[in-house]
């Protein structure tokens, strides 16, 4: 799936809805017109202030996860990625896009991190194309429904 592909989703799963969140006219924009390498974190305020469940399915078993943060999709990146036993080396060799995996996935472990970063990042920052692009490795699918 591509980024195009993804816009379109989202258009129909919004059905004509105005948007009336946080999130600036030009992040909305990017999102539903696919115009820039937009964070994951976005889209998923965006589903959040839609009234929409953004949702990762496995294609292989048809495993649905419903991630609220980016974290959790991290979480379930990691899930995918151990069950099928692909690496982030293997992600770049396929689609050329570098995936950084968290640290940790311990709420805690990153708070500690936070605390001790000093204004470094302390957790791995998720671009669109990266999704799309882990997704693809992996065989995941993103859709959105209705809450």
């Amino acid at each position: 799936m591509n980024q195009e592909q993804l816009a379109d989703r989202i258009k129909e799963a919004v059905n004509g809805a105005a948007y009336t969140g946080s999130l600036t006219a030009y992040a909305v924009q990017s999102i539903e017109l696919s115009r820039s390498n937009y964070p994951v974190q976005n889209l998923i305020i965006f589903c959040q202030d839609m009234n929409l469940k953004f949702v990762m399915t496995d294609l292989a078993t048809e495993d649905r996860f419903y991630p609220d943060s980016v974290l959790g999709v991290h979480k379930v990146l990691d899930l995918l990625m151990r069950r099928y036993q692909v690496d982030p080396k293997l992600v770049y060799r396929k689609t050329g896009i570098h995936y950084t995996p968290p640290k940790s996935f311990i709420p805690e472990d990153l708070e500690r991190m936070k605390e001790e970063a000093e204004g470094r990042k302390y957790v791995i920052p998720l671009s669109i194309k990266t999704l799309l692009a882990v997704c693809e490795v992996i065989h995941c699918d993103l859709t959105f429904d209705p809450k």
